[in-house]
C-alpha cells in the first residue's frame, strides 16, 4: 500500500504497533481519529521511548516510517508531520537534540523553521 495521507495513521500502526494502545485511548477519548491532536500523542511517545533508552529499534522504526512518509509528495501528509509531529517536539528536553540527531536531513531541515 502506497504511503499517502488517507493510508498514513493505519501504515503507522502497521510499521509500530506499539503505537495501538496510545490510538485506543486517543479514539476512546474522541470517539475518532483527529489526526493532528493523535500526532501529538505520537511526539510524547517518541520522547518517552527516547527516555526510556536513546537506542530503543521501535523508536527508530517510527521515525524511519515517519522520514519515508514526509518523502511523499503528499502536501497534506507533510503539513501533518511537520505542524503536529515535529514541531511538538519539546525543545527544552533532552529527548530534542537526540531525536533530532535520529531524523533525515529532510526531517531536520523541516524542523528548523520551528527554532
Amino acid at each position: 500500500m502506497t504511503i499517502s495521507f488517507q493510508t498514513f495513521m493505519n501504515l503507522l500502526l502497521e510499521e509500530v504497533p506499539e503505537l495501538s494502545i496510545a490510538y485506543s485511548e486517543h479514539i476512546d477519548d474522541y470517539d475518532e481519529l483527529i489526526e493532528h491532536v493523535f500526532m501529538g500523542d505520537v511526539t510524547r511517545f517518541s520522547e518517552e521511548l527516547y527516555f526510556e533508552n536513546p537506542d530503543s529499534e521501535v523508536l527508530k522504526r517510527l521515525l524511519h516510517f515517519i522520514d519515508r512518509a514526509f518523502a511523499v509528495e503528499d502536501e497534506k501528509l507533510k503539513e501533518l508531520i511537520s505542524v503536529s509531529f515535529l514541531e511538538n517536539l519539546s525543545r527544552d528536553e533532552k529527548s530534542f537534540e537526540g531525536i533530532r540527531g535520529l531524523l533525515s536531513a529532510k526531517l531536520v531541515e523541516e524542523l528548523s523553521k520551528y527554532n
